[in-house]
């Protein structure tokens, strides 16, 4: 009978030890790629989030983590967004009769805190199934080429348009700094689905090619938000 519990303490032990050493052990990578929508919000727009100008977001990343609770992410996402004058309530706005569109592309570093932690274990230390949420903020370099043009009656132009377009000095590439939310569950030891959407407060208010036109003193937003699917590409049992 001494010989049977003895094996058994000893299968404890190495268990509640193993379980110890996988949750020291956090360090690990993940490939990913994103699918979603992206909007925009500023001189052309006509509330802060205007649904009728959605179009697809798109990209891929990398995702390191340093500890339980935080990782580091890499992405390139791209996406277009546009503004219309029409879906303005205000009727000033609505006869500038401005428009605009472009596609972007970002490169962005965040920092990811997930305050629930990545896991949670059965008594006998197999891991289970579980959501984890997660913040995020860094800074973005953003590259775009806005198309702005007057719709309205040519006649009309010189009166509503405070320059004449194109505006001097277009700007092509910009800074920005994204913040936003997102959830992340590891359905196996393999494969993470994951959903997140983020505000980008661009610095700078030309993102959308109007500035003398508008409102020079508030700056430019784009958001992008979507699912995603990513990879562990080394074990989460190992440091790296």
């Amino acid at each position: 009978m001494k010989f049977p519990l003895l094996i058994c303490l000893l299968l404890t032990c190495f268990s509640i030890q193993a379980q110890k050493l996988y949750r020291a052990n956090h360090r690990f990578l993940e490939a990913g790629v994103y699918l979603g929508a992206a909007n925009y919000a500023g001189d052309v727009a006509h509330s802060f989030f205007e649904p009728s100008e959605t179009h697809l977001s798109y990209g891929g990343y990398l995702r390191y983590f340093i500890a339980e609770r935080f990782s580091v992410r890499t992405q390139v996402y791209a996406g277009a967004i546009s503004g219309e004058d029409a879906h303005a309530s205000d009727d000033a706005q609505r006869a500038r009769s401005l428009r605009f569109g472009t596609d972007i592309l970002e490169l962005a570093v965040l920092g990811e805190w997930h305050p629930l932690g990545l896991y949670r274990y059965k008594d006998v230390g197999v891991r289970r199934f579980f959501v984890s949420p997660y913040l995020f903020a860094g800074a973005a370099g953003v590259f775009g080429g806005a198309k702005t043009e007057y719709y309205g009656a040519p006649a009309e132009g010189s009166k509503v348009l405070a320059a004449p377009l194109p505006e001097s000095g277009p700007n092509q590439k910009f800074l920005a700094a994204p913040l936003g939310i997102g959830c992340r569950a590891q359905i196996n030891e393999t494969i993470i689905l994951g959903l997140d959407a983020g505000a980008r407060m661009v610095f700078s208010d030309k993102l959308d090619g109007v500035h003398l036109n508008g409102n020079p003193d508030n700056n430019d937003w784009y958001f992008f938000g979507g699912m995603s699917i990513s990879f562990i590409l080394s074990s989460a049992k190992k440091r790296w």
